[in-house]
């Protein structure tokens, strides 16, 4: 188990009675293990990704691929697919399955490299944040016997917030929940990288969802990198005036924490404009679809028609026979006591 002494806060402190120095301790392991090391990693994904990394990996990438000419309809059957099965999966071999399915189809699609290095570092990221989380937050591996304690929380903490244990187990039970993520957050960019949101709306009519639906889904995806520009812009402006977006080193723990929280909150306050502005963007869309007589009628008509090849039937067939199978195979096998677990 890892022992954190913080003894060494009496030299400083000789007068203040024991318990406030347990406080104080309790305070700072709080900070460091639950508050700073999280920020830490967001900051170096900032840092690594940036808003312009960011941007390209949520932006669609016109290319010569089979993917980006497939149908958009057997691409939201894949995602679709790939969403249940990673709520309904309980196997570890079925969460590697569907990570093994979204490789092959980003193969498919012919992405490039700096997409891919992007993308392999948000999600081997959000895969290790989900295991840190689950360590300690989990009640189910963080109390009782055989369980492998990697460091206990002061006695305060355990009694204001119930943390008790960060623990192995805990940990790896995170690695497997983080493949839930891994998996339907690769397919979700995946279908975001190799379809125009026009070709989602298209591919989206044939579900019989009402127009504002459709309509509200491809503006969400066709927002995500207009905000990241924004934010980017944003950033750019205040970094133009002098404030100073990154901490200062030190060797001093405490100014190390207030430089972080000093970055974390001038991020934070320079969102503000950025909201400002996606509502002023969405208010400008809702006034230009109106004067283009969005929902004057039941039926909407499409310029251009997407052609549906027999390689799309293909992939169609195979991700609906998937899609049946993933939501049908435990109730049969509950009812007719198969035994299959997926």
């Amino acid at each position: 188990m890892i022992i954190i002494d913080l003894s060494f806060l009496a030299n400083y402190a000789p007068y203040i009675p024991t318990e406030i120095r347990e406080i104080i301790g309790a305070i700072l392991v709080f900070i460091v293990l639950l508050t700073f090391i999280p920020a830490f990693i967001a900051y170096l994904i900032f840092k690594i990704v940036g808003l312009s990394g960011f941007k390209r990996l949520f932006s669609y990438e016109k290319r010569d691929s089979i993917a980006h000419n497939m149908h958009p309809l057997p691409k939201l059957i894949f995602v679709l697919f790939v969403s249940i099965g990673v709520a309904m999966a309980n196997e570890f071999a079925t969460l590697v399955f569907l990570i093994v399915l979204t490789i092959f189809v980003w193969l498919l699609s012919n992405p490039s490299e700096d997409k891919m290095r992007l993308m392999l570092i948000i999600i081997l990221t959000q895969w290790l944040m989900i295991a840190w989380g689950q360590s300690f937050l989990n009640p189910g591996y963080t109390r009782g016997g055989g369980l492998t304690a990697i460091y206990m929380f002061p006695t305060l903490l355990r009694k204001a917030f119930n943390l008790n244990f960060i623990t192995l187990q805990g940990f790896y039970y995170g690695l497997f929940q983080g493949l839930r993520v891994v998996a339907a957050l690769s397919a979700a960019i995946w279908l975001i990288t190799t379809t125009h949101p026009s070709e989602i709306v298209y591919g989206l009519r044939t579900f019989r969802l009402p127009m504002e639906i459709n309509f509200m889904i491809a503006v969400t995806f066709r927002s995500i990198p207009t905000i990241l520009e924004k934010s980017s812009l944003v950033l750019a402006a205040e970094r133009a005036r002098g404030l100073k977006l990154t901490p200062t080193p030190t060797r001093n723990v405490f100014k190390m924490i207030w430089e972080a929280m000093r970055v974390i909150w001038v991020v934070l306050i320079a969102f503000i404009p950025v909201i400002i502005e996606s509502i002023r963007a969405g208010r400008q869309l809702a006034l230009a679809a109106t004067t283009r007589a969005f929902r004057a009628y039941r039926e909407r008509t499409y310029y251009r028609k997407i052609p549906f090849r027999k390689i799309d039937l293909v992939f169609m067939v195979i991700f609906l026979i998937g899609l049946i199978l993933i939501i049908t195979l435990p109730f049969l096998s509950y009812y007719l006591s198969l035994g299959i677990q997926i």
